[in-house]
């Protein structure tokens, strides 16, 4: 319990929480939305900046497990960054159907599952193989990803 008392993280994460939930009693709700809004936008753009060299460098020798977990958190900040982009877009022009029904919001939904998969299988690599738990890992993901839209077409069919 130590460790926690004096974890920035910790604490950090508790004061996000709180100080959400307090604006929240004060500050109407489209307002809320509006400056939580900005501020993934505003983070992001500062994560990306911090965090592109060490990616770009990731990306090229990619062969380990620290290398596929910088290359994830880049990739699903950057997508974050860029679904925030495409509402404000989206808003801009007042939902318009073409943009609202446009295939960039399957991309972001696909390449978000790309860089989770990174994620997922960081743990476990190692000079370019991927071990035996990660692969477990990644068949399970797929199985739940097949299960749940064979199911959506299925009853799509119905």
């Amino acid at each position: 319990m130590k460790r926690l008392k004096l974890s920035i993280a910790a604490w950090s994460a508790l004061s996000a929480v709180g100080s959400f939930w307090l604006l929240n009693l004060f500050i109407p709700y489209d307002r809320m939305v509006e400056i939580s809004s900005s501020l993934v936008l505003g983070v992001t753009f500062a994560v990306l900046m911090r965090w592109a060299r060490d990616a770009a460098r990731a990306l090229r020798s990619g062969r380990e497990g620290s290398d596929f977990l910088i290359v994830a958190v880049f990739s699903i900040v950057l997508i974050i960054f860029f679904q925030r982009l495409w509402v404000i877009v989206v808003r801009y022009y007042d939902r318009a159907d073409h943009l609202v029904n446009s295939p960039i919001s399957a991309f972001i939904a696909w390449m978000l599952a790309w860089a989770c998969m990174l994620v997922l299988i960081a743990p476990d690599a190692e000079n370019g193989n991927i071990g035996g738990r990660g692969r477990v890992f990644v068949g399970v993901a797929l199985f739940i990803a097949g299960m749940v839209s064979g199911l959506g077409l299925a009853l799509a069919i119905v």
